[in-house]
């Protein structure tokens, strides 16, 4: 589906590129829309249709913003290029951060999608005495829990002005009052009774105003963000307690941790640190190696320093180690000492006993399963695996492709040719399908004389899941090939097609053989016929290895009762 997708937003874009003149007719027309904004903000607008009352005034996919295109209207009509660094495209909008007074003019935008062509009118204003002095705060903290409210920061620009009513939009969706919180009220300010963290985002306030005749829409945005107030408290170390003796050995490296809780600070500059503290009292800061925060809420920030000693020593064990942090509020600070650990011997065999034998039995376990591998999956398939071959519309489980024995018989090949279409014709049946229910197709049994012998190939070949190839000398240099070369053909062209070779005999590939079958015969999974006396029912036994090898490559099918007559209801070609 998803490439569907973007076939047609290739197939969109190029459509678009060829009308592009035609599109950009909207260039010489009045504005679909009028926007006025006040310098030195973040501001934007979309590419949509003004009939459309959007429920988001902006979306932000990717696919938006790869079939639309923007242009800026030059005094002479003229159409370029937008390239401003302050001017970003984010999905279907345009977005200005901040905008500025050269920001102001005509933008045109085109929806490939929809073939749409806008033409969008920006008017930027100073924030001067003239325009606006008291612009509102576009940038707000609310406390959690708090009672607090949200202004449009343009209306006070606009005092004494006929208006719109305004219209909220927070994180590009439409903002209105919900009838299962009663904490908030939605006019001219939005107000919370009760300050919540999910209140925070992104606000945007829209009013219409009237201005030469023409309708402007007025936007303004306000960045929220929530949070608690700032702690009272100096900072908890968690980890060590004040105190603690930790065990180290001499000789060896030791990390020291110290695992501190920073309460939530606007401004927030925390300060952790490790010293030693000689038995002078002397203070000798350490290296420190590693500060990280790995937990944060709104309540805080756990922050975690590591301090490495490469090597214990005595002087180690005779001094005092201190985490020290500090806040806005003051410090904390926690005293560990180091004591000598003794290696318990005893623990240190019974541990590497323990680890030899799981790895043993790792190994073991291991092995057994690689060997047996075949087993399993059979046995898995037999007990819990779907019949896969339900619904899917094909005749045969395989197609067995053999070499024919000829009507001119070669006396020191007439033993071979026999044994081998004795174990395609015999063999095979006996074993896959009076004992396994499989459902093989083979050419002068299932299939009526008369037809086309290549469209009968190609047909039969559709029409099974698998397609046994039994290999040897004659077959690779004999017309038989043909049969494997189709295969291998059908198997490019229809996926559940699936090709099993099995090597009945040594051959040597002649150079005439065709490159797409060299590469199957190195690709594709080989199964060789190891019994060297004559092919027969007798030594299926013998050869259960070379059965289940070539049930592991056939489709999962159930397998029904031995009293049932598998061949009732085979079906042959209709010419």
């Amino acid at each position: 589906m998803f490439g569907y997708g973007w076939t047609f937003i290739f197939i969109a874009t190029l459509h678009a590129v060829i009308t592009v003149a035609d599109q950009t007719d909207c260039s010489n027309e009045e504005p679909s829309s009028r926007y006025q904004a006040f310098a030195g903000e973040e501001f934007f607008f979309q590419c949509l249709s003004p009939s459309h009352k959007p429920q988001y005034i902006f979306n932000q996919s990717v696919v938006y913003e790869k079939i639309t295109e923007w242009f800026y209207q030059t005094d002479n009509g003229n159409l370029m290029e937008i390239k401003n660094s302050n001017i970003n495209k984010k999905g279907s909008a345009l977005w200005f951060s901040p905008v500025v007074i050269q920001n102001s003019g005509d933008y045109i935008c085109i929806l490939k999608m929809e073939n749409l062509c806008l033409k969008i009118s920006l008017k930027v204003k100073a924030k001067d005495k003239k325009s606006c002095l008291e612009y509102g705060q576009s940038s707000l903290y609310l406390i959690i829990t708090s009672k607090s409210s949200i202004s449009c920061p343009s209306l006070s620009c606009q005092q004494g002005l006929k208006r719109s009513n305004l219209t909220w939009y927070k994180d590009g969706k439409e903002f209105t009052e919900q009838p299962n919180r009663f904490s908030l009220k939605i006019n001219e300010v939005i107000q919370f009774t009760i300050t919540y963290a999910s209140d925070s985002g992104n606000y945007v306030c829209d009013y219409v105003r009237n201005m030469n005749g023409s309708q402007w829409i007025v936007r303004a945005i306000v960045e929220v963000k929530t949070g608690v107030r700032d702690t009272r408290n100096r900072p908890t170390i968690l980890d060590p307690k004040n105190g603690t003796n930790i065990e180290a050995e001499l000789g060896k490296p030791l990390d020291l941790k110290c695992r501190v809780l920073f309460a939530f600070e606007k401004i927030f500059q925390p300060h952790v640190k490790y010293f030693k503290l000689h038995p002078d009292s002397k203070e000798e800061q350490l290296k420190q190696t590693h500060l990280s925060a790995p937990e944060k809420d709104l309540e805080g920030t756990i922050y975690i320093l590591t301090t490495k000693l490469d090597k214990v020593t005595t002087e180690e064990l005779n001094a005092k180690f201190v985490c020290h942090a500090q806040n806005s509020v003051g410090n904390s600070t926690a005293v560990i000492k180091l004591i000598r650990k003794t290696t318990d011997i005893v623990f240190l065999v019974y541990i590497l006993c323990v680890s030899v034998l799981l790895l043993l039995s790792l190994l073991i376990g291991s092995g057994m399963v690689y060997i047996h591998w075949i087993e399993i999956v059979l046995l898995y398939r037999n007990y819990i695996s779907k019949d896969e071959t339900i619904g899917d519309d094909k005749d045969f489980d395989a197609f067995v492709s053999y070499a024919k024995q000829s009507l001119v018989v070669d006396e020191a090949t007439s033993d071979d040719s026999y044994d081998e279409e004795r174990f395609a014709t015999q063999l095979l049946p006996s074993v896959l399908e009076d004992k396994y229910n499989y459902k093989l197709c083979l050419l002068e049994r299932d299939i009526l004389p008369g037809g086309a012998y290549i469209e009968d190939i190609v047909n039969i070949t559709k029409r099974s899941r698998r397609v046994i190839v039994i290999l040897s000398q004659r077959y690779i240099a004999g017309p038989s090939l043909f049969e494997l070369q189709a295969a291998i053909n059908c198997a490019l062209e229809e996926e559940p097609l699936k090709l099993i070779l099995i090597k009945f005999k040594p051959f040597i590939e002649p150079e005439s053989l065709p490159r797409i079958v060299k590469k199957a015969l190195n690709a594709l999974p080989v199964v060789t016929w190891k019994t060297k006396s004559k092919p027969s029912p007798s030594h299926v036994n013998d050869a259960t290895k070379f059965w289940n090898r070539i049930r592991y490559h056939m489709p999962v099918k159930k397998n029904k009762t031995h009293g049932e007559n598998v061949f009732s209801k085979r079906l042959t070609v209709q010419h």
